[in-house]
């Protein structure tokens, strides 16, 4: 008798959860009722999905509003005053359209750079004058913009916005000068270009979920969950009626919230599907928003999330959502892009005035408290480190605060010495 050996086979991987795309690998999914729900969105689709969990809505609003609320000013390089085109640009940050005012606008370009990863806005040029001024600055929305670059290069040649009348095209010139200004958040690649909103929706998709399950076990329209059986059989009359019994203790019934008892009857409950209970959890909850908050740089406090993981208190919370998340994030990108558009031509630039901000009163104070009791500093170095401009007077605001109070005690010391008489008449003592 003669014995066959198989050969083992290595087993064929099995298809895809999901179409490939540009080659890579499949996106990741989720598992769902009826179909699988894809997790990769881009920053056109968050457009319009943001809007579908409440705390990826909390921290884009948060954020736009902390944008909106900075001031814009025309500051020159030189201490001297705002010509007339200088005080032209501080109008028009003001005021940039005859519809919209500079928090609207600065809200608008926050919100789109967290959501779409870029904003755009349209000048209005005067065809008077030969550097053209803007007149105005609208609000276009980013998923109408694409970038139309040089065949041989990544050099952008137009942008072309895609209207109900057709396709409209800016030209962008050598040194960077064009109609639309784009604000954008540079990305590696193409792959990589993803906004905050974009990153966090998988959380957030998860979070809606699981209000959405408890919206439905609330209102009772939940699928069923299990099978509840007796040990006996029940005629038909009884089991009808034993229903018509259980319907009374729905959610809005007569005895919802009550105890059904009943005789004579050993009960079993089989589960058809996983309990949600656990999922229905608070530190479940939390956990998912605080991923969300964590992915936009939101300090948690600021989304009513408990606990102290980012800052010690709501003060510097904000401050701190200020000064490391909204200026280095949002604004600096768009006070770049307007210097860049706006202040070609002119020894000046746009700077946020931080001071003016309310959340800053008390960081404001500490500096203040700090440059005071920097006495190895200037008045003018003082002055400075405060954001203020200089002192003219050499002779004391370009000497060190301690080198002159030295100079004001050893004064002191010798007048005590001597006589007040002697000191007035310029004798030595």
């Amino acid at each position: 008798m003669t014995m066959r050996w198989w050969p083992f086979v290595k087993q064929l991987p099995g298809p895809p959860t999901a179409p490939l795309t540009n080659g890579g690998p499949a996106p990741a999914v989720e598992a769902a009722t009826g179909s699988s729900v894809s997790m990769d969105r881009t920053s056109n689709a968050m457009l319009r999905e943001y809007t579908r969990s409440i705390y990826l809505w909390r921290c884009v609003d948060m954020i736009a509003q902390m944008s909106s609320s900075i001031v814009l000013e025309v500051k020159p390089e030189t201490d001297r005053d705002l010509n007339d085109d200088e005080h032209a640009i501080q109008e028009l940050l003001e005021r940039p359209n005859p519809q919209w005012t500079s928090a609207a606008l600065q809200y608008f370009v926050a919100a789109s750079l967290a959501v779409a990863n870029r904003a755009v806005l349209k000048r209005v040029r005067s065809e008077v004058g030969s550097n053209r001024p803007t007149l105005e600055l609208w609000p276009i929305p980013a998923n109408e913009v694409t970038a139309k670059y040089d065949p041989d290069s990544l050099v952008i040649i137009a942008w072309e916005r895609a209207t109900s009348k057709g396709k409209e095209v800016y030209p962008v010139d050598e040194d960077g000068d064009s109609d639309l200004i784009v604000i954008r958040r540079p990305a590696l690649n193409t792959q990589t270009d993803k906004s905050p909103a974009a990153i966090a929706v998988a959380p957030a998709e998860v979070f809606t979920r699981i209000l959405q399950r408890c919206f439905d076990i609330v209102s009772n329209s939940s699928n069923i969950t299990g099978l509840l059986s007796t040990e006996a059989e029940m005629a038909e009359a009884a089991v009808k009626k034993i229903k018509e019994r259980i319907q009374q203790f729905r959610t809005g019934r007569g005895d919802s919230g009550g105890t059904l008892v009943t005789a004579n009857a050993k009960w079993e409950m089989t589960r058809l599907s996983e309990d949600p209970a656990t999922a229905l959890s608070v530190e479940i909850k939390d956990s998912l928003a605080r991923d969300v908050a964590m992915t936009f740089g939101v300090p948690t406090q600021l989304v009513g999330i408990p606990g102290q993981d980012t800052y010690n208190n709501l003060a510097l919370a904000r401050v701190g959502l200020l000064t490391e998340t909204v200026l280095p994030g949002y604004v600096s990108f768009y006070v770049a892009a307007l210097n860049l558009a706006l202040m070609r031509d002119f020894e000046a630039e746009i700077c946020p005035d931080i001071g003016a901000i309310p959340s800053m009163a008390a960081s404001r104070l500490q500096l203040v408290d700090t440059a005071s009791r920097a006495t190895m500093l200037t008045i003018n170095e003082q002055r400075k480190l405060l954001g203020y401009p200089r002192y003219e007077d050499d002779e004391l605001a370009d000497v060190p605060v301690m080198v002159e109070n030295l100079r004001l005690k050893r004064l002191a010391i010798e007048a005590q010495a001597g006589g007040p008489t002697n000191l007035l008449a310029g004798e030595p003592t």
